[in-house]
């Protein structure tokens, strides 16, 4: 649970905390980056959705992209990103093909879309968040 009020008044897809989230392990929960989790329930997935509408990623440029955008200071652990990815798949949100070389290449599927711009509001809080933290480290 989050413990300051500006945590508890940011948005959240809670409609993605289900049976499936457990099971890939896309809970709330547990340690987190300096004590608190960057990412709150449904943060991360919804924030992977909007890398993957930019061009289609492989997990390990998602893993980077995500150190980048908060400034260099956090990167996601690849035990955190590819079971999201895997939810995403399940979920028929995202979509993993092979590149030329035969790595996975994620794209956005139509429902992804929609489920983007069904929380575009959450995602521009998000990103407002990551900025501040960003700018607070110096990126």
């Amino acid at each position: 649970m989050p413990t300051d009020a500006a945590a508890e008044a940011r948005p959240t897809l809670v409609s993605w905390d289900c049976a499936a989230c457990r099971r890939h392990g896309c809970r709330r929960g547990g340690g987190g980056w300096r004590g608190r989790r960057m990412f709150d329930a449904g943060e991360l997935r919804l924030l992977i959705l909007a890398l993957l509408d930019e061009s289609p990623r492989h997990g390990y440029e998602i893993i980077k992209e995500l150190g980048t955008r908060v400034g260099g200071g956090y990167q996601p652990s690849p035990g955190v990103v590819y079971p999201c990815l895997a939810l995403l798949e399940e979920l028929d949100l995202a979509a993993a093909g092979a590149d030329e070389s035969g790595r996975r290449l994620y794209t956005l599927t139509a429902a992804g879309r929609q489920a983007l711009a069904h929380g575009r509001p959450a995602l521009a809080a998000l990103l407002a968040r990551l900025d501040a933290t960003a700018a607070a480290r110096g990126g």
